[in-house]
């Protein structure tokens, strides 16, 4: 992949639960990117199946969005923080993770990056894990 086709990247994972993946998209009001249920085939063509179901919410960032930003842009694209935490409370997941992806390998641009805490303190509030892939 040309570096500079690479994309800045926020998901937010719902993961184990007993609902269905749509019953999710429907409390948010917002269509998942990617979904599967418990027991269903990994992929296409795979004999292994899903120990969980779970239901991921992706959006593509801005070029020249900041780290800072990451994160309050998916809440808000995933229906908010109360809205968020309103359904965490009802289908109560197994855990809830936010995953960002952000392209500064080789990168004549690398740059730091920050989180602040209002950012901590939303993501402490919603029991979700935060993770970095560097790419």
């Amino acid at each position: 992949m040309n570096k500079s086709m690479k994309s800045k990247i926020a998901s937010l994972t719902f993961r184990g639960f007993e609902v269905l993946p749509h019953v999710i998209e429907e409390m948010l009001s917002v269509k998942a990117s990617e979904t599967g249920e418990r027991g269903a085939h990994v992929r296409a063509g795979v004999s292994a199946l899903l120990k969980r179901s779970f239901a991921r919410f992706s959006i593509e960032l801005e070029p020249d969005c900041r780290l800072d930003q990451a994160v309050p842009i998916l809440l808000a694209h995933a229906g908010g923080l109360q809205r968020l935490k309103s359904v965490r409370e009802v289908i109560t997941p197994e855990c809830l993770e936010l995953d960002i992806t952000w392209p500064v390998k080789g990168s004549d641009e690398q740059e730091g990056g920050f989180l602040p805490i209002v950012v901590l303190s939303d993501l402490a509030n919603l029991e979700c894990s935060l993770s970095f892939g560097f790419i």
